[in-house]
């Protein structure tokens, strides 16, 4: 065999071995991600989906079979069923084994759990275990509240929310009206954007309020500490100030699992 031959043939054995490697190896991660992740399909009839629009998102979400507590959270987006799905631990920061409970919501506000009209809502599923395929999800109903299970389990999570009561100080409680609203917003370190917000349709003071992972806007994971701010509205627009209206701002970072906090809304809000 020529010198020349037996390059090409060392070469071409060389980029074989490494294609087959890259194979095997991509091989062996698709199988991993199978078995720590749960597939399938999200169907809609006509009648129901109808109101879905190809910029909605779509939030594939997972909750612990016992609490439950959401652990993995994914946004598709643009979503136009049927849509075929995977979700599992590339979604979560967390590790994950066992079984899990599925539910899917089409968002159109950019607030995962504030209904808004022309977005559905199916099943919350019953514990599918990591590794299944072929599951058919159908969304069946408009979105109008979270399933009932959830609504309950999430009001019993004092480690996944703050917690307190809002006062006023007697000097501003003129300012306030029987139709002010109440914003509660949890904002990340730095500020820039509310990660949960909770609106109440009266405020009372003093007023009790909880807000945390059941508010959360798009359906990501809260942990750690947040800055916690509050403040009345009177014209329906959260984030543009009128005369009257007034504001409180944590100073520092408010952990999780914060209850029993005294809140003060001692600021004229001004924007």
């Amino acid at each position: 065999m020529s010198k020349n031959r037996l390059i090409f043939l060392v070469f071409f054995v060389t980029v074989l071995a490494i294609i087959i490697n890259a194979l095997l190896e991509e091989l062996s991660r698709n199988n991993n991600i199978l078995k720590s992740s749960i597939s399938g399909i999200i169907i809609s009839n006509p009648e129901i989906s109808k109101g879905i629009v190809k910029t909605d998102n779509a939030y594939i979400l997972l909750f612990d079979p016992e609490k439950p507590e959401l652990i993995a959270a994914k946004t598709v987006n643009p979503f136009l069923p049927p849509l075929t799905f995977s979700i599992g631990q590339e979604d979560s920061e967390n590790p994950l084994s066992g079984s899990y409970r599925l539910l899917v919501i089409t968002d159109k506000n950019r607030n995962v759990y504030l209904p808004s009209v022309g977005e559905v809502i199916g099943p919350l599923l019953k514990p599918i275990a990591l590794g299944t395929e072929g599951i058919k999800y159908y969304l069946d109903r408009p979105f109008k509240n979270l399933p009932s299970e959830l609504l309950i389990s999430t009001n019993k999570q004092p480690e996944t929310s703050i917690s307190g009561t809002v006062i006023v100080p007697s000097f501003f409680l003129n300012e306030l009206d029987l139709t002010d609203r109440l914003v509660i917003m949890l904002f990340e370190k730095d500020k820039s954007r509310p990660v949960a917000i909770k609106i109440l349709s009266n405020f009372n003071p003093p007023q009790k309020f909880s807000i945390g992972q059941s508010n959360s806007m798009t359906g990501q994971i809260l942990k750690d500490g947040y800055y916690l701010r509050i403040l009345t509205d009177k014209n329906n627009q959260p984030f543009q100030s009128v005369p009257g209206e007034l504001i409180g701002r944590s100073k520092e970072l408010i952990p999780l699992g914060t209850h029993n906090l005294e809140f003060e809304l001692d600021e004229e809000y001004i924007r």
